[in-house]
C-alpha cells in the first residue's frame, strides 16, 4: 500500500504538472485555463489526448508537435516532472494526511508562480492570493502552524518585503522589488507560519545572491539587471517546507 500511494501520489502531481504548464502559458496572457482545450502554440491545432500525457508524450514525440513539427519547450516535461517529484516527496514526507495535502498543493503553487515569473517577472494576483486564502485555511488542519501563526506568518512576510523595498528605495533610488513578492511572501508566510517565513526569505536572498553573482562572473548580468525573486522565494519555501524544522534545529544547536 506504501509503495502504491507514492506512485499513486507522483502519478497526480504529474497531472497536475500538466495543468500548471496550461496556467503557467495562459494566465500572463488574459486567457482561460479552462477553455479552449490544449493546443500547439505553433500551429494552434488541437492536441489529441494521445499527446497529452504528462512527459511519456513529449518523450514519444521527439519534443515535437505531431500536426506541424514544431518544437515542443523542455520546460513543459520540466515542469511536469518536478511537480511530480514534489507531489511524491510530500507524500514520502507527510503521508496520506492533511500536511501532505497542503504540501502538494502549496508547492505545486510554488511551481507555477515561478515558471510564470521566470518567464515573464509577473506574479500574477491571483495566484499569489489564493496562496494567501489557501495557507490560512490550511493553518486549521495543518501540524506545523496554527491559525494564529498563518496571520502572523502572512502580515510579516509582507512588512518583511516592504521594509526592504523602501530601504533599496532609499539607498538606490529605484525599486528594488515588486509588490507581487510582496503578496507572494505573505501567501508564504501564511502557509508556514512566521519562522517558515523568515527562513524562506533567508534561503531566497541567499540563492537570489549566489545565482546573481555567478551569472556576473560570467558576463551575462550586470547591477541594474534584474532576477525573477519569486523563483527564489518558491525554492526557499520548498526547502523550508521540507526540511525547515530540521534546519532551525541545527542552527539553534549552533547558538
Amino acid at each position: 500500500m506504501a509503495v502504491f500511494g507514492a506512485v499513486y501520489s507522483a502519478v497526480i502531481g504529474l497531472c497536475v504538472g500538466s495543468f500548471l504548464n496550461v496556467v503557467a502559458y495562459r494566465l500572463p496572457r488574459g486567457e482561460s485555463v479552462v477553455r479552449p482545450r490544449s493546443r500547439c502554440p505553433g500551429c494552434g491545432g488541437r492536441i489529441a489526448g494521445r499527446d497529452n500525457l504528462p512527459v511519456l508524450s513529449f518523450v514519444l514525440l521527439g519534443g515535437r508537435c505531431r500536426m506541424c513539427g514544431a518544437r515542443i519547450s523542455w520546460r513543459y516535461p520540466v515542469v511536469e516532472a518536478t511537480a511530480g517529484l514534489l507531489w511524491l516527496i510530500s507524500w514520502l514526507t507527510f503521508g496520506p494526511t492533511v500536511d501532505g495535502l497542503a504540501a502538494a498543493l502549496f508547492s505545486s503553487l510554488l511551481l507555477v508562480l515561478a515558471t510564470i515569473d521566470a518567464a515573464h517577472y509577473l506574479l500574477p494576483d491571483q495566484l499569489t492570493y489564493l496562496t494567501l486564502g489557501l495557507g490560512l485555511a490550511a493553518s486549521f488542519g495543518v501540524t506545523w502552524t496554527t491559525p494564529l501563526g498563518s496571520v502572523l506568518g502572512a502580515a510579516a512576510g509582507a512588512v518583511a518585503l516592504l521594509l526592504l523595498i523602501g530601504v533599496w528605495y532609499l539607498l538606490r533610488r529605484v525599486r528594488g522589488m515588486g509588490l507581487g513578492d510582496v503578496k507572494m511572501l505573505a501567501g508564504v508566510g501564511a502557509f508556514l507560519g512566521p519562522y517558515g517565513m523568515l527562513l524562506t526569505l533567508f534561503l531566497a536572498c541567499l540563492f537570489g545572491a549566489v545565482f546573481g553573482l555567478l551569472l556576473m562572473v560570467r558576463g551575462r548580468l550586470g547591477w541594474g539587471s534584474r532576477l525573477p525573486f519569486g523563483v527564489f522565494l518558491s525554492i526557499g519555501a520548498v526547502v523550508a517546507l521540507f526540511f525547515g524544522p530540521r534546519l532551525i534545529a541545527a542552527y539553534s544547536s549552533l547558538l
